[in-house]
């Protein structure tokens, strides 16, 4: 049997944002073999945001915060559990609310011990005022990217077009079904390259934004965070500087496949890039996290 972890994201229960939840859930009660684990978040909360204390990757990837994210919490072992991820949530100043910002803050030890690498996850962003509902996708998308979820779909909806977004909340649900169903006779795990290949709709690329948070906005390595790093003496400890130049090599090359529009040789090398520069900020600045 798989379960479906189901996410109402509204702090109202019953509302806009609960019904296009319930078409989702309606889809997802077509398929056999899947089952429901329906929360509303709210009834979770205080959840604490990150203390960024690093227990969790120096001691086995445990969270010591008391709460429903912690190690023992309820929530957290409701997603250790689950088969596939499934959240509808309203859109407040075109980003999702602050309660599930804080609920995907809290993922921060999977991504160490890698527990939820390819779980199947999608959600639905409603707005009913000015919109942002594709902006608050991104962002549900780039957080589920983070973490190494396996993004199957996403629906942003504003109200003027509701009653069609219930029937797409349904056929959305009937697929994150399926993948659940799938995942729990064995979970297509990630990988490193194409986890940098995700996109949104045209509007987002995990690929591009990295490029660009790299080089400063600019997809110049003249201008990226290495080039000055190594100009500038940044790092002191032999291995970071090593580390350092070898990240250097990685980047200019994943730049020159990116202009190229070979965007599967950029993310290869992107890859390669992260697991230079990774470790070596890590040694530089946080040693004591090692």
């Amino acid at each position: 049997m798989a379960k479906v972890l189901c996410v109402q994201a509204s702090p109202r229960k019953k509302g806009y944002t609960a019904k296009l939840l319930d078409g989702a859930i309606k889809g997802i009660n077509s398929v056999n073999n899947v089952e429901i684990d329906l929360i509303h978040l709210k009834d979770y909360f205080p959840i604490n945001p990150c203390t960024s204390c690093w227990n969790c990757v120096k001691n086995k990837n445990r969270c010591i915060l008391n709460d429903s994210m912690g190690e023992k919490g309820e929530l957290f072992q409701k997603l250790c559990n689950a088969n596939a991820l499934f959240i509808s949530h309203p859109v407040y100043y075109g980003r999702p609310p602050a309660g599930l910002h804080l609920f995907f803050e809290r993922f921060y030890p999977f991504m160490w011990s890698g527990k939820l690498n390819g779980m199947p996850f999608a959600s639905i962003s409603q707005a009913a005022n000015n919109g942002g509902i594709r902006t608050a996708q991104i962002d549900m998308t780039r957080w589920a990217v983070t973490f190494n979820l396996r993004v199957i779909g996403g629906l942003p909806v504003h109200m003027v077009s509701y009653d069609e977004a219930i029937i797409q909340a349904e056929e959305l649900g009937k697929k994150i079904a399926e993948e659940a169903l799938a995942d729990s006779r064995e979970r297509k795990r990630v990988n490193p390259v194409e986890r940098y290949l995700v996109s949104y709709k045209g509007q987002w690329s995990r690929l591009e934004s990295s490029l660009m948070d790299m080089t400063n906005g600019t997809l110049r390595y003249e201008e990226s965070l290495i080039a000055y790093a190594i100009s500038h003496d940044s790092m002191k400890n032999e291995d970071s500087i090593e580390l350092l130049h070898k990240a250097g090599e990685e980047l200019k090359l994943s730049l020159a496949h990116y202009k190229n529009n070979d965007l599967r040789g950029a993310a290869e090398h992107m890859v390669k890039m992260s697991s230079f520069w990774s470790p070596a900020t890590l040694r530089e600045f946080l040693p004591n996290v090692l």
